[in-house]
């Protein structure tokens, strides 16, 4: 099988199977939606016809019992409740591993019985009872042969079936079975009479295969089956589902199709041209810088050189919104973990999306898809109350949990609110006693802001007994170490029983990085610009020793560390007083260096050169030539904190005077 296909196929089946997920808590919400039970249908069947292509008939048989249960839906035969919504979920997870067995070159094994059984009980009309659920077909255990459905039977008998409509509009469907000693006619209704949507040909074409074959006793097809050729007429090549065209017109509104314009594309293209375009962005800048430096200024050089920092940019921009996709695809998950959630702690929830046609980067997508789940089930499990506690405290019984993307300028910020219990700094700084991850002396001049960003500290957790969402004292350093490898930052900001929010404030696109050049001495640097805060000049009065580490009190009420990017990257302390310092305040402390100079677009080239490029997310080229490298803030602070001589110096020695 070709492997591109299959990649297409698996992709493909992906954004199904997350669709029919979401019209399926839709569904739940509405059981009456047509709409949403039509959009269920079409998906577990456009998948079956898939699988069948590529002969993954595990997935076929899975599939053919959910469409036997949605058709039973969409004929109103049966009234979809939780308990069915919830087993029509987990068989869609089922098919989802499926998928994952299928990119890994496995072939799918099959869905496991009892869960099988359950989706036919229902499509049969029967109400199982928990614990009693049995079936005459049950899954075959992996391994085994498995039993034909109806549609593999109907695959095996070779039963072909062709549909013809005479000009007078009356329908006449020719059945030709091998088993069969000659083909029968059957005259149906007109389909001016039975209308001339896909549901309405859908059920003209159930009605004719039970008139033929019994109520209940026809083979498993589909009108797409008895679209096909019959067997008079030589088959047309067999078209990959990923290739096939869905340009039919409508019959009812009589308009023409319109052709997709959207294609696929291979990321690592995408990758590929962005990396070009970084290169143009450098060699923009060395041009700038040497116009900069001439001696007299040539205004058709400098016209050029505008020119083509115009083209740059917009050859820039275009690649970059080539790679952007909207956050919905980052939210589409959270509807079913908030459901299941909810119901598993008995809170009562509702879920607020809000932004999803706010464009991010892919990779950042990809990256914070894991991330973004465990804060929101660790606001259901932490933060959200149980409806008694609420009504208790004068709260409606529902907690609200919002999820919001907010664009600002190049950054995006995702913000996860919820309206419960809030955070107590006090109780979080007594559980980080208690566990040891935070010493009495440290903590003793910690601020309020302070103790809360305990929160992610390794180990750290206030939960009294671990849950199956949350509380077993991993995941939130996890978390923030996450959103930092992405460039971006955490902040927290709660109230006593008002709720907490987290706001995670990320670049749009990490293809191109603005820096901020600095120099230590004669050597230059770069800062991520995303994590500056502010510059400011350095007043020693603003410097302390407290618990043998130095501290600046840099606002009314925050107190961050000093750290002396002098001693720690070139071994030489910088004195106040004695040698010209700036201060760059960022979230991990106040960065003394000899001068911030400037900022500039930026592309990043990996290091490989010893122990200490682990301080560095990379380097650059700056304007002027010169290799730079980009210092990151997070990777030293955790350098410096494992350095305790380093780390702890006096404040004489800092403050030094000549």
């Amino acid at each position: 099988m070709d492997n591109d296909l299959l990649q297409e196929f698996i992709a493909e089946s992906r954004e199904l199977l997350t669709d029919a997920q979401s019209q399926l808590l839709r569904l739940e919400a509405t059981p009456t939606d047509a709409a949403a039970l039509s959009a269920i249908f079409r998906a577990f069947h456009t998948l079956k016809g898939g699988a069948g292509f590529l002969e993954a008939q595990n997935m076929v048989d899975w599939c053919h019992h959910l469409e036997d249960l949605l058709d039973k839906l969409r004929a109103q035969k049966l009234t979809a409740d939780s308990s069915m919504i919830d087993a029509i979920l987990r068989a869609s997870d089922v098919v989802g591993r499926m998928l994952d067995e299928m990119a890994s070159g496995e072939n799918p094994t099959p869905g496991p019985a009892e869960l099988g059984a359950l989706v036919q009980a229902y499509a049969r009309g029967d109400a199982p009872v928990k614990g009693q659920v049995s079936s005459s077909h049950p899954e075959p255990a992996a391994g085994s042969k498995p039993q034909r459905d109806p549609l593999t039977a109907q695959q095996t008998d070779k039963t072909w079936i062709e549909a013809r409509f005479s000009e007078s509009g009356q329908t006449v469907l020719h059945v030709e079975n091998r088993r069969a000693s000659e083909g029968s006619r059957l005259d149906v209704p007109s389909l001016k009479q039975v209308g001339s949507g896909e549901d309405d040909l859908e059920a003209l074409f159930n009605q004719t295969l039970d008139r033929l074959y019994g109520k209940d006793n026809a083979p498993g097809a589909s009108l797409s089956a008895a679209m096909a050729p019959s067997a008079s007429h030589p088959p047309s090549p067999v078209t990959a589902p990923a290739a096939q065209a869905s340009a039919v017109s409508s019959a009812s509104g009589g308009h023409e199709a319109t052709a997709d314009t959207t294609m696929r594309v291979d990321s690592t293209r995408l990758d590929q041209a962005m990396n070009q375009v970084g290169e143009l962005v450098l060699l923009r800048n060395r041009l700038s810088a040497a116009v900069a430096r001439m001696d007299t200024e040539d205004e058709s050089l400098v016209r050029m050189a505008r020119e083509t920092d115009l083209a740059v940019n917009d050859l820039q921009n275009t690649v970059m919104r080539l790679r952007m996709q909207p956050c919905k695809r980052l939210f589409q998950s959270l509807p079913r973990v908030v459901r299941d959630a909810s119901r598993a702690l008995g809170k009562k929830v509702r879920l607020d999306l809000r932004g999803e046609d706010v464009e991010i980067d892919k990779t950042v997508i990809d990256a914070l898809s894991g991330p973004l789940i465990h804060l929101v089930r660790n606001a259901l499990d932490h933060g959200l109350e149980p409806p008694a506690e609420r009504m208790d405290s004068g709260k409606s019984e529902e907690g609200v949990l919002e999820v919001a993307a907010i664009h600002l300028g190049d950054k995006v910020q995702i913000r996860i609110h919820d309206d419960g219990r809030g955070m107590n700094p006090q109780k979080i700084l007594q559980s980080a006693l208690a566990k040891g991850v935070i010493s009495a002396a440290d903590a003793a001049h910690l601020s309020e802001r302070e103790m809360l960003d305990l929160i992610f500290l390794p180990g750290f957790s206030t939960k009294e007994q671990v849950s199956e969402l949350s509380g077993r004292g991993v995941g939130m350093d996890v978390v923030r170490s996450a959103v930092q490898a992405l460039r971006g930052r955490v902040d927290i900001d709660t109230q006593p029983n008002q709720g907490t929010t987290l706001t995670l404030e990320l670049p749009l696109t990490l293809a191109v990085l603005p820096v901020l050049y600095f120099r230590l001495r004669r050597e230059t640097y770069a800062l991520p610009v995303a994590v500056v805060d502010s510059l400011m000049e350095v007043d020693p009065a603003q410097i302390h020793s407290i618990s043998g580490r130095l501290m600046a009190h840099v606002g009314k009420d925050r107190i961050v560390p000093y750290l002396d990017l002098g001693l720690h990257l070139q071994g030489r302390t910088l004195q106040l007083g004695k040698d010209d310092v700036e201060g760059i305040l960022t979230e991990q402390g106040l960065l003394i260096v000899s001068e911030a100079i400037g900022t500039e677009d930026s592309v990043v080239k990996p290091l490989d050169i010893s122990a200490q490029a682990s301080w560095y997310q990379g380097a650059t080229i700056s304007g002027d030539g010169a290799v730079v490298l980009i210092v990151d803030p997070q990777a030293l602070t955790r350098a410096i904190r494992t350095q305790q001589d380093g780390a702890r110096m006096s404040a004489t020695e800092a403050l030094a005077y000549p």
